[in-house]
């Protein structure tokens, strides 16, 4: 059997997260493969950087954290494929992960690209148009959507964001985030 519990125990885990990074971190969006941990040092470009307002994320229910105010870079710093996070606090990693699109039907794709649909992760083996609705589904290696084949990455959000291709000067959004804690 799994550890399982309590409400009260997931919700203080998950607030605990936001207390020891502490007030205002720096959220950096990156490209390419994430370190091995977050011990290790940065890896990519960073195509983003978000000061985080003071109070970053909501009192934790049912175990989880969602992103608290506008989480917003009014002008990217670099030109490149986004594809991983690091959230920290001076020059301390304390949290990373993927970042990705949202699915969206009739558009083309790249080998690489990261898409979110049903609450899994998704990265395209094959370049293509997606279908015109639905999207990825399931937890294949190869899933047909349209001209697009996908791979099933993981069942859990980490990041969504408006826009995995970013542009130096482009506005560039965090619109999903949350930190869930299991055992329930």
């Amino acid at each position: 059997m799994s550890f399982q519990f309590s409400t009260a125990v997931r919700n203080a885990s998950a607030d605990a997260v936001e207390t020891t990074i502490g007030t205002a971190p720096t959220l950096t969006i990156r490209t390419g493969a994430p370190p091995v941990d977050c011990a290790a040092a940065d890896a990519g470009t960073v195509l983003a950087t978000i000061a985080l307002p003071a109070d970053w994320s909501s009192a934790a229910s049912s175990g989880v954290k969602t992103l608290l105010g506008t989480w917003q870079d009014a002008s990217a710093d670099a030109t490149g494929r986004a594809s991983h996070f690091r959230i920290k606090q001076g020059a301390t990693a304390h949290m990373q992960g993927l970042c990705h699109d949202a699915w969206q039907g009739s558009k083309a794709y790249a080998v690489g690209d990261q898409v979110q649909n049903g609450g899994s992760v998704y990265r395209a083996t094959v370049a293509g148009t997606s279908a015109p609705s639905g999207g990825p589904s399931g937890t294949g290696g190869s899933i047909t959507d349209g001209g697009v084949t996908w791979a099933w990455l993981q069942a859990t959000l980490d990041m969504t964001i408006d826009n995995a291709s970013l542009i130096t000067g482009q506005q560039f959004n965090v619109t999903a985030f949350s930190i869930t804690v299991g055992g329930a």
